[in-house]
């Protein structure tokens, strides 16, 4: 499952400055939205949904990395938002460090549990310390999708 393929070029979010987590989670959905990838009738609810999740445990894992997610309805097929965070913010991570990449999954309620399999190669992908500094350092958007399409080609991800 390669990453890239559900990563559009309009959902990466490049410097962006959220107060708390909650504004982050915000700032991504209003993305979304923007995008027409969710109805704005649909943005609280998915909002809810990631702070209900964010609730049972940290999607913060560590390294200044945090991977959010949840499944929407109305909502095709699987996407990611990335966000690179301009300050890091505080995110209750399991490392207490402050969190500057984020991963947002949403999976589609029509495939459930999909995502999963999708949250896996992200944390996998996090793993790699080369992959995360050129998206720590990106200046656009191509930057970052080619520093992810790099890592699925090199890892052998595929559909």
């Amino acid at each position: 499952m390669k990453i890239s393929e559900y990563l559009p070029k309009e959902l990466i979010l490049l410097g962006i400055t959220p107060k708390d987590k909650e504004n982050l989670y915000e700032v991504m959905v209003d993305r979304l939205v923007e995008t027409k990838y969710l109805n704005p009738a649909r943005k609280r609810i998915l909002i809810d949904k990631l702070l209900e999740r964010e609730a049972l445990a940290s999607t913060g894992i560590g390294g200044g990395i945090a991977i959010p997610h949840a499944s929407g309805e109305n909502i095709e097929q699987m996407i990611i938002v990335f966000a690179q965070v301009a300050e890091s913010i505080e995110y209750e991570a399991i490392d207490n460090n402050a969190v500057e990449i984020v991963f947002m999954i949403i999976g589609s309620e029509r495939v459930p549990r999909v995502h999963l399999k999708l949250l896996a190669n992200i944390v996998r992908a996090c793993k790699n310390i080369e992959l995360i500094k050129k998206l720590k350092t990106a200046s656009s958007w191509p930057d970052v999708y080619s520093a992810v399409e790099g890592f699925d080609k090199d890892n052998g991800n595929h559909q």
